[in-house]
């Protein structure tokens, strides 16, 4: 990660930063700003296990992913809906069998971000995925 991405801690500056990265021509700066934003959202979610915090960041590069296919900022509402009712780990499970996520399996991998999707976090922790299938 570039010095300059490292040193911000906010991630409304993340996206201020990279916005202006494309602007003046470094999409790959604004590629690890974006991922920075990402990582910074995470961190502020309280989560109680390593697994529950890949989950958030999952759900954060989801949103972003549907802010970039979309062009504005998007929140995943309803996968925040699930969360609030089932948890994180249930409502990525519920995520994973419910749609389709080809388009942003690819709109992960453009901004590169794809170990941060949802298939990611299962194949990191399914441990934690079998402990909620069997609950």
């Amino acid at each position: 990660m570039h010095e300059l991405v490292a040193r911000i801690y906010d991630p409304e500056k993340c996206y201020v930063f990279a916005r202006n990265a494309i602007r003046k021509g470094h999409p790959e700066l604004a590629t690890q700003a974006y991922r920075r934003a990402v990582d910074l959202r995470a961190q502020q979610h309280d989560a109680a296990t390593d697994a529950e915090h890949a989950a958030a960041r999952a759900i954060f590069a989801y949103e972003e992913a549907l802010s970039h296919a979309k062009g504005k900022r998007t929140r995943a509402t309803g996968t925040w809906q699930l969360v609030n009712r089932h948890g994180l780990i249930a409502a990525i499970s519920k995520r994973l069998r419910s749609r389709n996520s080809d388009e942003t399996t690819a709109a992960l991998k453009e901004l590169g971000m794809e170990d941060y999707s949802f298939e990611a976090v299962r194949t990191a922790y399914p441990e934690a995925f079998e402990q909620q299938l069997a609950a």
